[in-house]
C-alpha cells in the first residue's frame, strides 16, 4: 500500500533535492517481474526522448499540464542504464515524428516498452506525475 502521505513526502523530497525521477516503492511480482511507482517532476520541456527497452510505463498526471510526444523514432540513440530507477536498460536520443497530445491533471498515458517519449512543452512551471513501471524478468 502506498498512501497519499507517502506520495506527498516523496514530492517534498524531490523538490528539496531537485530530483526529476524519485522512486516511491517497488515490489516483486510472481514470475520474477517487478512493479514500481515513482514520482516525476519536470520543470522544463525535454529536448531529447527516451526509450525503455523492456519496461512499460503508465503515467498519471497529478498537477500541471503540457504536451507529450509518443511514438516516432529515436535518432542517434545512446544507451543508458536506468535500473536504479526501476526503468531498466534504456536509450536517449533525438526524437523524430510521433504523436503530440496535450495532457493535464488526472490524464493517464500508457507508454509500452520500446516507444520513444518526451514532454515537448510545459504549460506552466512544472508538471508532476506518477509513473507505474512494469519490468519483466
Amino acid at each position: 500500500v502506498i498512501t497519499a502521505d507517502d506520495v506527498a513526502a516523496t514530492l517534498k523530497q524531490s523538490i528539496a533535492n531537485n530530483v526529476v525521477d524519485q522512486p516511491v516503492k517497488a515490489a516483486d511480482v510472481p514470475g520474477g517481474h517487478k512493479a514500481s511507482l515513482a514520482l516525476l517532476r519536470r520543470t522544463k520541456a525535454e529536448t531529447s526522448a527516451l526509450i525503455h527497452n523492456r519496461v512499460t510505463e503508465i503515467y498519471q498526471i497529478t498537477t500541471g499540464s503540457g504536451t507529450i510526444v509518443t511514438g516516432g523514432a529515436l535518432e542517434n540513440p545512446t544507451a543508458t542504464d536506468l535500473t536504479r530507477l526501476n526503468a531498466g536498460p534504456s536509450q536517449t536520443g533525438t526524437h523524430t515524428g510521433g504523436e503530440s497530445k496535450h495532457v493535464g491533471p488526472k490524464d493517464v498515458i500508457i507508454i509500452p516498452a520500446g516507444m520513444p517519449h518526451r514532454f515537448s512543452q510545459l504549460d506552466g512551471p512544472e508538471i508532476v506525475y506518477l509513473v507505474y513501471r512494469f519490468e519483466p524478468k
